[in-house]
């Protein structure tokens, strides 16, 4: 579903007027700043002026004074400290700050990670190991220990003081020790969504001042890497941590993984989908050490390596994740997915990557999703969600059948028995379905606005000024309205096409599937994202596609293309056991059921006419050809010709169309024999003469330019007046089908070789043709 922003009122427009010229920007790119909050002259002077001067004294957050002075303590009387972090990106990253900036104070430092198989936070195993090889007075957590009360009790006993400093969602009970969180409520921090990594930096600020600043990559590549959002100081810490990195005299490490992952521009993207998860890889692969070492290395040959190790560590993980995705699809289609949230769970998956698998799976079925691996028994998970849920609060509010649990609103880490996870499924599912309303749950897109002029190259250079993107502050997106377009390939046999909309150039990466689609003069909204690029020189604007949607309005004539389809239907029609025909009371039955949950259940029609006859479905989804949306929810399509229906648990036919419905293997198939296909053949003469007269036009003109038949009536029509529409498309198809008129290239090629009898053609003979 797209979806705008809503529309401002006059009092509003003169807000954002007075914006705009605060930010020396235009209106439409200050009403975008509007509607994302920052809807002051002072909000916006600072949003787009990002940087160190906006960082607030890192006494303001709760327990610095205190760290610092132990520290301090520990600096004068010669103390030995360890720095106990954690596997993923954040808390490498919080490592590093924290060792540079504690050898800079005076500390002998020595920085322990655990691995994932040690489990998520502190471990006695590993403060055991750390203890008999440094010995140690002091140890100070990074990015983790919130939650470790126990093991912050196992440190203290064995006579070592602890600081934990972290940025996960406090407990009920906190460790007793010097702590360190942004989240507090009392003696709160202006802004509490700062990483493990943001807090390492505060501390550093708080021990050696400005000479922090020379951390701040560490800190930019933790913001965005453990998906804070990116604003207020977490925006100034990526901006700077940005200029670090792209400068000539950038860190070798950085300069390594950069040219490792062959960064053209390093940006916030640059850092979330090439450097974060090389550096995430390491942990998922059981050696987080590798990473951390490329971060204090100083040796510019071991730099080389270690970033060649983790870019290597980077692909295995991939191949890995794609497996494990894989493994997870098959089981969704063996237990379905239709509640409000999705457990699976798995001997054989890796902890490691279950995460990544499961914000894969978040974003197909828009909703939370736990994956967990199976140790005899015990089941650990990672939890992932969409962003107006929070799966923490869903996770504590069910936590009496859990043994562990912990994290943030999007991502946590779960661990329960096996015995209690369909009771713990079941109360996730109803409180998630009290919790929050149906809209929550729908696939959406959101836009800025929709395109009504030209969109210029200076309004795209314009929104560059709202870097960094990333959570709390994506790229903005638009809409353009369009009819039938002429999608070009890159090259040939390429899965990426080229288009014009009237206001725009437009690519579709992978939208060569929907080629045919997007030359029907179906009306259709194009969600793009505006992209500058340079060659030799020159700037050329051009929007990315995201995703399209098509209008259908019911009760609407029905189109030639959507004629075309249900004629091409007739065609694929092949052997198999007839689908179960049932009453329209019947099919009342089966839809007032099926609407009693909103998952798995597809609606077929043959003609938009149809759905007049069930206005129960008036706010089920309207698709063309296929289902549209991944996620499983409720939906009608208006012609079913192809697209991915595994999932579906019912398909049920709303109207009778004049082919016989198969029944397939992966859902229960109902047709409703009361209700005939409105408008099928309008006007057609189904007879030998029928399709001669319109094969003597169309061999007259091998060679048109056209992909189908609708294109090929399109083009003639004026010089066809003697033929309807429907005649023509229906005699094209005949002839199609029969090889004697194909479409290469974008052209009609006729094969005058070929030698058929028109009984051949199953479109003619279904359609009740006469020779």
């Amino acid at each position: 579903m797209i979806v705008t922003k809503p529309e401002l009122g006059a009092e509003q427009l003169n807000t954002v007027k007075r914006l705009a010229e605060a930010g020396g920007v235009s209106e439409a790119t200050a009403r975008i700043l509007y509607t994302r909050g920052v809807d002051t002259e002072e909000k916006v002077k600072r949003f787009l002026s990002p940087g160190k001067k906006h960082f607030r004294s890192p006494y303001e957050l709760k327990g610095v004074e205190e760290a610092e002075k132990r520290l301090a303590y520990a600096r004068d009387n010669g103390e030995t400290v360890v720095i106990y972090g954690d596997y993923d990106a954040d808390g490498i990253c919080a490592s590093a700050i924290m060792f540079y900036a504690l050898r800079e104070f005076g500390v002998e430092a020595y920085p322990v990670i655990p691995e994932r198989a040690d489990g998520y936070g502190l471990s006695e195993k590993v403060i055991d190991s750390a203890m008999e090889q440094y010995n140690p007075d002091l140890f100070i957590t990074v990015d983790c220990g919130i939650s470790g009360r126990n093991e912050v009790e196992y440190i203290k006993d064995l006579g070592v003081d602890v600081i934990v400093t972290d940025h996960h969602e406090l407990p009920e009970t906190l460790p007793d020790c010097i702590t360190v969180n942004c989240k507090f409520r009392d003696q709160a921090y202006p802004f509490d969504s700062l990483c493990g990594a943001g807090v390492a930096f505060k501390i550093a600020t708080a021990l050696i001042g400005k000479k922090a600043e020379k951390y701040l990559d560490f800190a930019a590549l933790a913001t965005v890497a453990d998906s804070m959002p990116l604003l207020d100081e977490n925006r100034d810490i990526v901006y700077e941590g940005l200029k670090l990195i792209s400068s000539p005299n950038a860190r070798a490490c950085f300069k390594a993984l950069a040219d490792a992952a062959k960064v053209r521009e390093m940006n916030s993207a640059a850092l979330a989908y090439a450097i974060a998860p090389r550096v995430n890889a390491a942990g998922r692969m059981g050696d987080a050490y590798c990473a951390l070492k490329l971060f204090l290395s100083e040796d510019k040959y071991e730099i080389f390596n270690l970033a060649a190790k983790l870019t290597q560590y980077n692909i295995q993980r991939q191949a890995e994740c794609d497996e494990l995705y894989l493994s997870a699809k098959e089981k969704l289609k063996e237990k379905g997915a239709y509640k409000r949230v999705i457990l699976l769970e798995d001997s054989k998956w890796k902890n490691g990557i279950v995460g990544i698998a499961a914000a894969k799976l978040v974003e197909e079925y828009t909703r939370p999703v736990i994956m967990f691996v199976n140790r005899n028994g015990e089941l650990h998970g990672s939890a992932r969600s969409l962003e107006e849920i929070n799966v923490l609060d869903a996770i504590s509010h069910n936590k009496e059948f859990l043994t562990e649990f912990g994290g943030h609103s999007q991502a946590a880490g779960v661990s329960l028995k096996a015995e209690n996870l369909p009771a713990f499924e079941n109360a996730l599912d109803k409180y998630l379905s009290e919790k929050y309303g149906d809209e929550v749950f729908v696939q959406k897109q959101e836009v800025e606005a929709y395109t009504e002029s030209e969109f210029t190259i200076g309004f795209a250079r314009e929104l560059n000024l709202l870097e960094p993107f990333g959570t709390g502050n994506k790229k903005p997106l638009f809409a353009v309205k369009c009819g039938a377009l002429k999608p070009v390939p890159l090259r040939e046999n390429s899965p990426h096409v080229n288009f014009s909309s009237d206001y725009i150039d437009l690519i579709y990466f992978g939208g060569a599937r929907y080629s045919g689609l997007l030359r029907s003069s179906v009306a259709k909204t194009i969600v793009f994202e505006p992209n500058i690029s340079t060659y030799n020189g020159q700037e050329s604007l051009r929007g990315y596609v995201k995703t399209f949607e098509t209008e259908i309005v019911p009760g609407a004539e029905l189109g030639l293309e959507l004629y075309m389809d249900n004629l091409r239907n007739l065609r694929g029609n092949g052997n198999g056991e007839r689908a179960e025909y049932i009453s329209r009371e019947e099919t009342e039955k089966l839809v007032e059921q099926a609407e009693k949950c909103p998952y798995g259940t597809m609606y077929v029609i043959s003609s938009v006419k149809t759905l007049e006859k069930f206005p129960q479905l008036k706010n089920v989804p309207l698709n063309l050809n296929s289902p549209r949306l991944k996620n499983l929810s409720n939906c009608v399509v208006l012609v079913l010709t192809g697209g991915d229906i595994s999932g579906y648990r019912k398909i049920i036919y709303l109207d009778n169309p004049v082919y016989e419905v198969k029944k397939i293997r992966s859902a229960e198939v109902y047709v409703n024999k009361d209700v005939p296909v409105i408008d099928m053949f309008p006007s057609v003469e189904v007879t030998r003469e029928g399709v001669g007269k319109v094969f003597r036009e169309i061999v007259k003109r091998n060679g048109a330019e056209a992909s189908s038949s609708v294109e090929l009536y399109l083009k003639l029509r004026e010089e066809v007046p003697h033929i309807t529409r429907y005649q023509f498309v229906f005699a094209a198809e005949v002839l199609e089908e029969l090889g004697i008129i194909r479409y290469e290239n974008g052209r009609l090629k006729y094969d005058k070789t070929v030698r058929t009898d028109i009984s051949s053609s199953k479109i003619f003979v279904k359609s009740g043709g006469r020779n």
